[in-house]
Parts: structure tokens; C-alpha cells; sequence
């Protein structure tokens, strides 16, 4: 039997296995052993579905790749007149955290596969981020949202800057927890809301208050 025949819920157990040993020690310490415990399953039950460890990286790889695009682009496409950078972080935030409850190592996989050395890794993060530079939006489209997405802020702050306060915040806040190996998908949305709160706060120079 082929992986993609088994049921959705065998399936999730052998993600969610590799995602968690190939985070914790990296792809080359990584033993298909150990990802078969993690799943509750034997190993020779695991090479029945996945041929060796090649491919199940490639796939979880894949897996973790396509998931994070298809939430920033449902955040993206997501309709109503609430279309401000906070608004849009909060919808982002919602579709990317709504994977932990999937997956709840995915973006422990994506971000220590991010910086792990082995060649064979360092060369499929190389084109799954040419992938995902390649323009998915209308290009007319994309500018108008461009400008509209800033709209509301302080004058005294270029959106150049505030886009990048906001990306490092966001990096640093996720980082920090998944680090840390806290990745309760409520706790993480409870907190990230919080900064993006005190974000709006600084950004917008309103008078909304923190409590």
C-alpha cells in the first residue's frame, strides 16, 4: 500500500512523527527508526508506505511548503473592508496557527530545515523558496493591496519600516516559541495578538489602549 492510500489519520501520525524527529536532531541524525516509534508503528511497517528516508523528507518537506503558501494566500484573498496590515497579521496568523492543530510540528520541521547544513536539505530549501518568490497574484491586483494594506498609519513612519518592525517581531515572537518547543497552536495565536495590539498601538499612533 502507497502512503496516499492510507487513511487521513495513519497518514497524519507518520507526518507528524517525521516533522517532530527530523525538528529535534536534524535530517542526517534523523533515523527512520525512530520516526516509526514516534508513529507508533514498526519500521518495517514505515518502509512499506515510504521507501527510505530520501523521500520522506522530500515529502514532509513538501507538505510543510505547500501548507504555509496556501495559508498566507487564503489570508491573502480573504474578503471585507478590513484590509489594514493588522487585520491582514491577524487573518494570517488564524490560517498559519490553524496547521498546528494538523500538524503541530510543521513549523518546527520548516524552520530548523531552514537552517540544517546537509546538502541534500540546504538544496530543496533553495527551491522551495524560488517557489515561493514566483508571483501568485495578479500583479495589478497585488499593488493595489499594496497600498491599501498601510493605510491608517503614522505619517512620521515610512512603510518600509514598519513592514520590517512587523516582520522582525513576527520572526522573533515565533522563533522564540517554537525554540522553546511551545507550540500550543491557542497559546501561540493568544500571544502573537497580543504584539500585533501593541504593534497597531506604536504603528498607528492611536488612541486605543492595551488593556
Amino acid at each position: 500500500m502507497t502512503f496516499e492510500k492510507l487513511e487521513k489519520e495513519k497518514q497524519n501520525k507518520i507526518i507528524n512523527a517525521a516533522c517532530e524527529i527530523f525538528a529535534k536532531h536534524g535530517y542526517k541524525k534523523a533515523s527512520m527508526k525512530d520516526i516509526a516509534e514516534a508513529a507508533g508503528i514498526s519500521k518495517s511497517v514505515l518502509f512499506k508506505y515510504i521507501s527510505n528516508k530520501e523521500n520522506l523528507y522530500m515529502k514532509i518537506f513538501r507538505l510543510a511548503s505547500d501548507s504555509i503558501i496556501e495559508a498566507d494566500e487564503i489570508s491573502y484573498a480573504a474578503e471585507g473592508s478590513d484590509s489594514d496590515m493588522f487585520s491582514l497579521m491577524r487573518r494570517n496568523a488564524k490560517t498559519r496557527l490553524s496547521l498546528f492543530k494538523e500538524y503541530p510540528w510543521i513549523y518546527k520541521f520548516a524552520y530548523t530545515a531552514a537552517f540544517d547544513n546537509d546538502c541534500f536539505v540546504k538544496e530543496h530549501v533553495r527551491r522551495e523558496l524560488e517557489n515561493y518568490r514566483k508571483p501568485r497574484f495578479n500583479t495589478s491586483e497585488l499593488k493595489s493591496e499594496h497600498n491599501n494594506v498601510y493605510k491608517g498609519l503614522r505619517a512620521d513612519i515610512p512603510p518600509t519600516i514598519a513592514k520590517q518592525l512587523i516582520l522582525w517581531v513576527s520572526q522573533g515572537y515565533l522563533e522564540e516559541k517554537l525554540f522553546k518547543d511551545e507550540i500550543d497552536p491557542d497559546e501561540l495565536e493568544k500571544g502573537f495578538e497580543a504584539w500585533i495590539d501593541i504593534l497597531e498601538i506604536l504603528l498607528k499612533g492611536n488612541n486605543k489602549s492595551c488593556d
